[in-house]
């Protein structure tokens, strides 16, 4: 049955991989981030409205981004992972005009390490996700007294937005059960 399905796969470039990946993760995060910086403004479990503002969004495109580029190795082979993650990097920083290559590719690889290291904290990559967030949007500073004084998200909201960032995921499984990808 695997050899019939590894057959009967349809074959794609990483090349368009790659583009439809970067295309998919910057239409999410820019039909998303309203609404998640809606919900977070007018959370009640929040003490004080963060004031999250659609300018923001960079932010929040960093961590999707990066979290999913550290998937990345859960689901391919090392010299697939390798040729994806440039292909990858590239086509993102392609798709973020006038930036400083450089400086972007800096930016990248410091949130993927926040990333990494979050999710071995949490063993979960949502959760990772949702930590992130809270932290660089500042919502430790908008919570009651309790949780700042503990510096823990309150329950209520992290729960939230990890319900919320499950959808920021590539699903890599499904995916590759559909299709091989081809250098």
């Amino acid at each position: 049955m695997a050899l019939f399905n590894f057959i009967g796969k349809k074959k794609l470039k990483e090349q368009h991989v790659a583009n439809v990946f970067v295309s998919t993760i910057n239409e999410l995060a820019e039909e998303s981030f309203p609404t998640l910086a809606e919900y977070l403004n007018e959370a009640p479990e929040l003490e004080i409205n963060p004031s999250i503002k659609a300018n923001q969004l960079e932010w929040f495109l960093y961590i999707v981004f990066s979290a999913n580029l550290y998937n990345l190795k859960f689901h391919l082979e090392a010299g697939q992972l390798n040729r994806m993650r440039i292909l990858v990097i590239d086509q993102f920083i392609e798709s973020l005009e006038d930036r400083n290559h450089d400086q972007t590719l800096e930016h990248i690889n410091n949130y993927e390490d926040y990333i990494a290291v979050l999710d071995r904290t949490n063993g979960d990559l949502t959760k990772s996700i949702a930590t992130a967030l809270f932290n660089k949007y500042g919502l430790n500073n908008c919570q009651v007294d309790h949780f700042q004084k503990i510096n823990m998200p309150n329950p209520i909201i992290i729960k939230s937005i990890e319900e919320a960032a499950v959808n920021f995921i590539w699903n890599w499984t499904d995916f590759l059960e559909k299709y091989k990808i081809v250098a």
